[in-house]
């Protein structure tokens, strides 16, 4: 009886795939004088072990492209998207609002009417990109001036393409990249007819029949768009001979963002003066949804079933729907801080700035959620809070180990902590995890021996200027309370009525973990306190600063902003609701000091640079 006349195959490495054929053959009569290891026969080993093995890697990886967790390659990950029900959105258009105001024309009738495809003009970072207004535009004449309020203008380039109907043929807009809510198709009977049918875009088959003029879009090969029109039963199916008229804009993606100074350059408006004021910068421009957000998004997005119910539903309608959305966070009223029942919050960090415009606000409210809204639910946006860290670290490093100067391992740290903020942070699930950071700062460079990193909080309070109100801040995470020995709270500098000096906030614990806020400016190196007001609880980061007037800010501080500088209780910092935690570039603080009893010094730790590891 052969030893082993089985072959394993469990092992997908080639070196153990040619050992398992060894050990077979060994196993076996036929070729027992021959060593498989020094002889010819070795090489057909080598052939077998490839085969086996280039097969078997093959298979693992089409294994895999065929499901939407492990799949790697866009058009496996839509594909499976797809069956699911899930298009992933494509790129987006940059968009502006405007008012655009027309004096000084020769004629003045009662209305003017800016046709729709006008054409401006706007240059960002040296390139000159076209705005066009989508929809024809009409104003009324008020005194000599026409004057057309909240317009909107979308950056891109117009195409238009046509199809005739025939059996095999496929209807693909051959530009990419393509913006499909710009899309439009339009059906005629044949090439010489004046008839005109327009089709929209319907995912919904639930209302359709076979009269519908709908047409469904799905991502082809080289994130380019196939438009498929219905059967007959579903939706209207087409004729031979029919011609299929589309028209799009394609986009330049984010590079007209921040466009803010526009010119008009469309037809003549009867031959008057054409003023454009920006009311809102260009913003939105983006790509086609990159594989990782269609991965989170479809399961999330099949769940809904076209309905907003569960926080998760309102999340999954906003990150599909609004491409200007970085991050989004939602909870219910109960869980509100304080609790406002029958009301669900939504806050929405965009891609191309702090904060969502009214425009956008609405447009989510009424266009995106309203239709798919349980109707005793109230959606309520509310904008994020950022707290933002200042991050202060001396890193210790051994010239030995390195070429590189001090100035460069302190960009490298830099880039360190930012990279860090990036990957970890500026989303609303984001935590900061000190230790992490440390980490990370000790690996930047092998030199590197050590490093002493401190934190503080930084929260933006929005000034209501001369008039007397309270601020409310819910920090989320608990502020250190060191008695009155050290303070935590220090704010930078504000004026009030009839007074001139300075004003600073500090806090003034009480027994406990609750304490008050007091008032005070600098009278030389002394601090002259002014008023005790307001309260501080310690334990869960809620500061109330009660019966404020500011008339004005020092300008020279903080780049002119009204900051609240915080030391927290804990060096891991978490975002709560509609609190983002970030690191500005400019609150990294960076110092590079030798170590030297790294260095070989003989007089060891004596001659050490201390820093403290205290705020």
């Amino acid at each position: 009886m052969p030893a082993n006349n089985n072959i394993s195959v469990s092992e997908l490495d080639f070196d153990k795939i040619k050992a398992n054929i060894q050990t077979y053959l060994q196993g076996q009569s036929t070729f027992s004088d021959y060593n498989f290891n020094g002889s010819g026969l070795s090489v057909l080993l080598d052939i077998l072990a490839y085969n086996t093995h280039y097969n078997g890697l093959y298979t693992n990886l089409a294994v895999n492209e065929s499901f939407l967790d492990s799949a790697s390659k866009r058009a496996s990950v839509v594909s499976r998207a797809k069956e699911i029900g899930y298009v992933p959105y494509s790129a987006r258009c940059a968009t502006a609002t405007v008012n655009i105001t027309v004096s000084a024309t020769t004629t003045t009738p009662a209305t003017l009417i800016i046709p729709a495809m006008s054409s401006f003009t706007s240059n960002v970072n040296g390139t000159t990109y076209t705005f066009y207004n989508m929809e024809a535009i009409q104003a009324s004449l008020s005194g000599s001036t026409y004057t057309f309020t909240n317009v909107k203008l979308t950056e891109g380039v117009n195409l238009n393409y046509s199809y005739t109907v025939a059996d095999g043929v496929q209807y693909i807009i051959p530009n990419n990249p393509v913006d499909l809510s710009t899309l439009n198709v339009r059906v005629q009977d044949n090439s010489t007819s004046s008839v005109f049918t327009s089709f929209i875009n319907e995912e919904n088959i639930t209302n359709l029949n076979g009269e519908s003029a709908v047409y469904f879009v799905k991502e082809i090969q080289g994130q380019q768009y196939e438009i498929e029109f219905g059967n007959g039963v579903i939706g209207k199916a087409l004729s031979n001979g029919n011609v299929v008229n589309i028209n799009y804009m394609i986009t330049h993606l984010d590079a007209p963002n921040d466009a803010n100074i526009f010119l008009y350059t469309g037809p003549t408006l009867l031959g008057g003066s054409v003023a454009v004021t920006t009311l809102t910068p260009a913003e939105g421009g983006s790509d086609v949804e990159p594989i990782e957000s269609i991965r989170f998004n479809a399961p999330r997005a099949f769940n809904t079933q076209n309905r907003a119910v569960t926080a998760n539903d309102y999340q999954t309608i906003i990150l599909n729907n609004y491409s200007n959305a970085q991050s989004v966070n939602v909870w219910g009223g109960e869980s509100n801080v304080p609790p406002v029942y029958g009301q669900v919050f939504l806050s929405i960090q965009p891609k191309s700035s702090q904060y969502l415009t009214e425009t956008d606000k609405t447009y989510i409210i009424n266009e995106l959620l309203a239709p798919l809204n349980v109707v005793s639910i109230t959606p309520v946006i509310v904008d994020p809070e950022y707290i933002n860290l200042e991050v202060n670290t001396t890193v210790y490093y051994n010239p030995n180990l390195t070429s590189l100067q001090s100035s460069d391992i302190k960009t490298l740290v830099s880039q360190t902590i930012q990279a860090y903020n990036t990957k970890n942070l500026e989303s609303f699930t984001g935590i900061f995890r000190f230790s992490n950071l440390s980490s990370q700062i000790d690996a930047t460079e092998p030199s590197i021996v050590s490093n002493i990193t401190t934190i503080k909080l930084q929260r933006e309070v929005a000034v209501q200027y001369n008039t007397t109100a309270t601020y409310t801040i819910n920090l989320g995470n608990p502020i250190y309370n060191a008695g009155v020995v050290e303070q935590s709270i220090l704010s930078t500098a504000f004026y009030i009525p009839n007074n001139t000096n300075k004003m600073y906030i500090e806090d003034l614990p009480g027994s406990g973990m609750t304490g008050q806020l007091r008032m005070f400016y600098y009278n030389g190196d002394v601090k002259t306190y002014v008023r005790t007001f307001g309260s501080v609880n310690y334990s869960n980061g809620d500061i109330i600063m009660s019966d404020l007037e500011i008339t004005g800010i020092d300008l020279s501080q903080a780049g002119g902003l009204f900051l609240l500088n915080i030391k927290p209780q804990s060096n891991d910092v978490v975002s709560v609701r509609n609190q983002l935690v970030t690191i500005p570039t400019a609150n990294i603080n960076v110092n590079v000091v030798i170590d030297k009893p790294s260095v070989g010094n003989s007089s060891g730790g004596s001659n050490f640079v201390f820093t403290s590891s205290y705020n």
